[in-house]
């Protein structure tokens, strides 16, 4: 729960975020500007850089943590402190100063450590509140007499980031992923949201079970979202599902009030580096000028994000997505006519699956050289393979030996993936 100063900051934030207007260009150039010298004066890694700033991978970022955070905080301090969290399942404790260490499983299903002050958690709590509350949970937060929002948030660990949420008029209830699934239902049962969060999959398997609740708002995190989930949830609980685009790297972007995606330009630099410039598909490498306890410049994502060309009628002037397809390794490999690897994109493979005529309840894909292992539950097993080697085809690639395993289920504590490739072919 936050404390009085911190609410005071948070509202601070809520308010800017929700009613000011978005800086323009020139004024995000210049705090990214005066951002960058006082980087080069704090950090020691990007001290007596004289020309433009190294990118940086995330391998490259965690060899270089202590360099990269104000403190000079280790990544093995931060990480004891972090599976300490774990274990215990007591994600309070802060390192001195108030940094908060959060853990993320990361997309890629690798974890990661990262640091936030309690000035930057009230930030987020404000930003996120301000950018995600709809009119009517608004309304019911200011009307003394109504009872508090609920907002239930399911994931793997929580955080003090999180709980930041938490006050008199909003109760913010975690829901751990690591306990039986069957206990989390009758504990939302319990206390039905008005909010309800999750990740994408999480999302589906809620609305599967049928729970006795009707949140007026739904809002997916963590994993890519893809469309016939959002269908099914949609369905179950008649509201629309906005979007928290979220990593370790910090608040990326989220759903605008017409429910189209826009990144978080308020506070990032975003350059482009193209995976395919035609159809708008690049990786982000984004520098945080918010952000002054770890220091994220020109940071490289593995993210496949795809470009919304159209101007959105939400008037908001920051990038919008089409989708996030996910990481880089959820992108499938095949030679064309010439020998030469070329990509097949996440999005066209879950289309293809999904148009079948009896398509599966559940699939995994993992690519393993020239051999795709499809991991099916329902469906038409022949179809499935049919469509995928037809895929190939139509888009000049050699064909993959397709082979068809029985479905198992991964623990609901992890992240979801849907498809992966393993081993690129030779």
């Amino acid at each position: 729960m936050s404390t009085v100063p911190d609410r005071l900051l948070i509202l601070w934030h809520f308010a800017v975020t929700r009613w000011l207007p978005s800086p323009g260009s020139r004024l995000r150039e210049r705090r990214l500007r005066r951002f960058l010298r006082r980087v080069k004066t704090e950090s020691p890694f990007y001290r007596g850089v004289e020309r433009d700033l190294p990118i940086l991978t995330k391998t490259e970022f965690l060899a270089n943590f202590e360099a990269l955070n104000r403190f000079g905080i280790t990544l093995e301090e931060a990480t004891e402190v972090a599976l300490r969290a774990e274990r215990n399942r007591d994600f309070r404790p802060e390192l001195p100063g108030g940094i908060t260490v959060g853990m993320s499983s990361g997309t890629s299903g690798t974890r990661h450590v990262f640091l936030v002050s309690r000035g930057e958690r009230c930030r987020w709590a404000g930003e996120m509140l301000g950018r995600m509350l709809s009119k009517e949970s608004l309304r019911q937060i200011l009307n003394p007499l109504a009872p508090p929002l609920r907002i239930a948030f399911f994931l793997r660990a929580s955080s003090n980031l999180y709980t930041t949420l938490g006050s008199r008029r909003v109760e913010f209830e975690f829901y751990d992923l690591t306990r039986p699934f069957a206990d989390l239902m009758s504990d939302l049962e319990v206390k039905p949201p008005d909010v309800l969060i999750a990740p994408a999959t999480v999302l589906a398997g809620i609305a599967g079970a049928r729970p006795a609740i009707r949140p007026r708002q739904v809002i997916s995190v963590a994993e890519v979202l893809d469309d016939r989930d959002r269908e099914m949830v949609e369905n179950v609980f008649e509201v629309r599902v906005d979007e928290v685009y979220q990593a370790t790297e910090g608040f990326l972007g989220c759903s605008c009030r017409e429910g189209r995606l826009h990144l978080n330009e308020e506070s990032l630099r975003v350059e482009p580096q193209w995976v395919d410039r035609e159809s708008g598909r690049f990786h982000p490498v984004i520098t945080d000028f918010s952000r002054r306890t770890q220091w994220f410049v020109r940071h490289r994502l593995t993210d496949v994000l795809r470009i919304d060309p159209t101007p959105c009628p939400c008037g908001r002037k920051t990038t919008t997505l089409l989708s996030v397809e996910g990481r880089s390794e959820e992108v499938l490999w095949l030679p064309n006519s010439h020998g030469d690897l070329a990509p097949l994109y996440p999005d066209v493979v879950r289309q293809v699956v999904y148009s079948l005529g009896d398509p599966p309840d559940h699939y995994r894909i993992e690519q393993k050289g020239m051999c795709w292992m499809v991991h099916l539950s329902g469906g038409d097993p022949e179809e499935v393979t049919a469509a995928l080697i037809g895929l190939a085809e139509r888009s000049g690639l050699s064909s993959p030996e397709v082979i068809l395993l029985p479905w198992s289920d991964q623990p609901v504590s992890e992240k979801q993936k849907r498809i992966r490739c393993l081993e690129k072919p030779a």
